[in-house]
């Protein structure tokens, strides 16, 4: 079960795409990363990247932040995002964009403070759009990059300005917080 674990959609029931593939992140990584995060999700403008049933963005913004752009290539699940948005009540300040992420970050205008990035773990191919991802990262902003341990953190940020602040390890994943 996805769930919104705090803030004002607490408790509410996401659905879930109905693909194999799909892992949701577990509530206790979740909730590690946003008390390391912590104030700065607030009245933040953020991206939720492979967003799959739009759980990062929506945990964000159930914790203050201002807006939320959900980007998904599966139409599907971009419908599912989409009913999750509404059911939390936050269609206002959120849009779903489907689309490949790579392209998304690569086109767009937009600025963000926080980033979440949640592929399917297999997909390490991420070398371009983490370069894209540093353009569009505002000067303070975070990129949050869920993972498994066969992506070379190290390897996809090599020709970024990208540090790495902090790294989690909950089983067989992994969440990397980078920035400027």
């Amino acid at each position: 079960m996805v769930r919104i674990i705090t803030g004002i959609a607490k408790n509410k029931k996401l659905k879930a795409p109905n693909n194999p593939e799909f892992r949701a992140v577990q509530d206790v990584a979740k909730g590690s990363l946003f008390s390391i995060i912590g104030e700065k999700v607030v009245d933040s403008q953020c991206l939720d990247l492979f967003a799959g049933s739009g759980n990062l963005g929506i945990e964000a913004l159930s914790r203050g932040a201002s807006y939320c752009d959900f980007v998904e290539q599966d139409k599907t699940s971009s419908k599912i995002i989409q009913d999750n948005i509404d059911n939390c009540g936050f269609s206002n300040n959120s849009e779903v964009i489907s689309k490949s992420a790579v392209k998304y970050a690569g086109n767009t205008e937009k600025k963000y403070d926080i980033i979440f990035v949640d592929p399917f773990y297999h997909d390490t191919s991420h070398i371009f759009l983490t370069t894209n991802l540093e353009e569009i990262l505002n000067p303070d902003g975070l990129i949050i990059f869920f993972h498994g341990d066969n992506l070379d953190i190290d390897k996809i940020k090599k020709d970024t300005n990208l540090k790495q602040v902090d790294q989690r390890r909950f089983g067989k994943s992994f969440f990397t917080i980078l920035s400027h």
